[in-house]
């Protein structure tokens, strides 16, 4: 009898090991992120309705016009139609002046456009911020502007695959061509026009489809689209991409901050 307790204690000790090391092992694996620096982060996993829930702390819900929720990405995301769909980060407008930043978001389309992806700021110069799509003959490329400078890559994100896209304005930067643009985790070849930047906070909403100075409404399918107020890495930026943005924020499946973030640092 007593050896048979002994076996049954023995199994225990090594089961509760192997769990402790699945989770130390899963918290190593998560992405390094600070709740703090997650400005808003939609998850579209709703499903349905015209609210999109914010997973950040923030509270900033989105509201969506026109965009229809399909199988996405990860989970269900938003389909626009390319004529007058949009989602508006409702009361938020952005992260200002020269203030480090980095958006993150799934894309997929066929349609070559000038899709408008998330854009605030007036069309002013040095002050608007603007991420859309820049044509380049059959193809279109990550791009992000200022009135009067702008930065893209070369990689088409306009092929009808999915394609993570992050665009980083790294901390001490003040001019459009210091930032960096990933299509797939992979940095893109800068080209644009330089400008300095100042961009403007308390004007313009985000807004995330809108044709926002005569651009293009985005046309296509749109999925887990999130703001921060720090210069992500790589390595966090693909966190994010391989895991998806819920897991990699720390966000359980109702679409709510888990009580792991706690145990998230930064860099």
């Amino acid at each position: 009898m007593k050896h048979g307790r002994l076996y049954i204690i023995m199994i225990g000790v090594v089961l509760s090991t192997i769990i402790f090391t699945l989770s130390i092992t899963g918290l190593v694996s998560a992405a390094v992120i600070d709740k703090n620096t997650v400005e808003f982060a939609y998850l579209f996993d709703e499903g349905a309705g015209v609210v999109a829930k914010d997973a950040s702390v923030n509270g900033r819900d989105g509201a969506i016009s026109g965009a229809k929720y399909v199988e996405g990405k990860f989970g269900t995301c938003l389909e626009y139609d390319g004529v007058d769909d949009n989602l508006v980060a409702t009361d938020y407008f952005g992260v200002g002046g020269i203030n480090p930043r980095t958006t993150v978001f799934w894309f997929k389309s066929r349609e070559t456009r000038e899709h408008s992806w998330v854009k605030w700021g007036p069309d002013s110069p040095g002050e608007k911020y603007y991420i859309r799509a820049h044509v380049r003959g059959a193809a279109c490329n990550l791009r992000v502007e200022v009135n009067g400078g702008n930065n893209f890559g070369t990689d088409n994100v306009c092929d009808g695959e999915w394609h993570h896209c992050a665009v980083v304005f790294p901390k001490g930067s003040d001019a459009v061509k210091d930032h960096d643009l990933y299509v797939d985790g992979k940095l893109q070849v800068k080209e644009g026009i330089e400008k300095a930047m100042n961009t403007n906070d308390r004007v313009q909403e985000v807004n995330m489809g809108n044709f926002l100075a005569s651009h293009s409404f985005m046309f296509g399918l749109f999925d887990e689209v999130a703001v921060f107020n720090v210069d992500l890495t790589l390595d966090q930026i693909n966190a994010i991409r391989e895991q998806g943005l819920g897991q990699a924020l720390g966000v359980d499946p109702r679409g709510k901050l888990a009580t792991n973030w706690a145990m998230i640092k930064t860099y």
